[in-house]
């Protein structure tokens, strides 16, 4: 978890953010936010269940001086009501709470002002691997389904944008695949060799990208060097773009369950970036994945 605390300092170093939770009744979420809270990362406006809410601040010891509770009859109303304060301006973010990630999504889609101009709505995770030499990213796991090849620049552009944001220089980026030889029967492959393609000229920029790349090519020199693959990106990337739903799902969760990582998932395109946690988090993943949205975010 050690790379993770660049993470939380990017974090540290802004002030002023408000941000608005749908259905933030949970004792873990309670807890990320006490951390975040008495590091003066942000204020909080907390909606669910009042009593719920109230009994978790107690337990945690939370004061209101930085935390408002509001109550909502329904986690669907939660979700209303944190979504109407973001986009008002009374939050510069939105997080999620224990409403489902559909739910949240589908508000968010019906209302076209809150993405960027000519941006989709696409999930970005960062990992925190023992066994990777840096941060790594992963998109898009979570929301779109089979992307077509212009989905996937979009998707990739969302996820180029914040990390020169956070890091301020130009991220590697594979686009993932079976194999590393194109073949029109696998439309990753050929998608991914487009993909990088279009960067020389000038279609996707901000990046280098080099794909189709197997993930052990992509995340392994020792790998890439047998291969004879000849890459910056290869054995070094910072993004891994996936060609689909299923494969960046499981590779999310076997990074989590198998690889020892601690990661945190936002929803991106959107004006600002969207605080997205799994019911089943811990409290840790939530507060890093409140540090996540600040470090990715600015004050409008």
């Amino acid at each position: 978890m050690h790379k993770f605390t660049a993470l939380e300092k990017m974090a540290a170093l802004k002030r002023g953010f408000t941000i608005a939770i749908a259905a933030a009744d949970d004792p873990s979420i309670l807890k990320a936010v006490k951390k975040a809270a008495d590091q003066q990362m942000a204020t909080f406006l907390l909606y669910g269940d009042i009593d719920r809410l109230k009994q978790f601040m107690k337990e945690e010891q939370l004061t209101e001086d930085k935390i408002t509770c509001i109550h909502a009859p329904s986690a669907d109303r939660a979700a209303d009501m944190a979504l109407e304060a973001w986009k008002s301006g009374n939050a510069n973010l939105l997080m999620k709470g224990i409403v489902s990630t559909d739910v949240l999504a589908g508000k968010i889609l019906k209302d076209k002002t809150t993405l960027k101009p000519g941006s989709i709505l696409s999930q970005l995770a960062i990992f925190d691997i023992p066994s990777y030499h840096k941060l790594l990213f992963l998109t898009d796991a979570g929301i779109n389904i089979a992307p077509s090849l212009e989905m996937k620049r979009k998707i990739l552009d969302n996820a180029v944008s914040v990390y020169t944001k956070m890091l301020h220089a130009e991220p590697k980026v594979a686009a993932l695949a079976a194999t590393e030889k194109v073949n029109a029967a696998m439309p990753a492959t050929t998608d991914a060799a487009l993909l990088s393609v279009m960067q020389h000229r000038g279609q996707v920029t901000n990046c280098q990208i080099d794909g189709p790349l197997a993930l052990d090519s992509a995340l392994s020199a020792q790998s890439a060097a047998i291969k004879k693959i000849d890459s910056t990106v290869a054995g070094d990337a910072d993004i891994l773009l996936v060609p689909e739903i299923e494969s960046g799902n499981m590779l999310y969760k076997s990074f989590t369950y198998t690889a020892g990582a601690v990661s945190a998932s936002l929803l991106v395109g959107t004006k600002s970036p969207v605080i997205l946690t799994s019911r089943a988090d811990d409290s840790t993943s939530k507060y890093f994945a409140i540090c996540f949205a600040i470090a990715a975010a600015s004050l409008a």
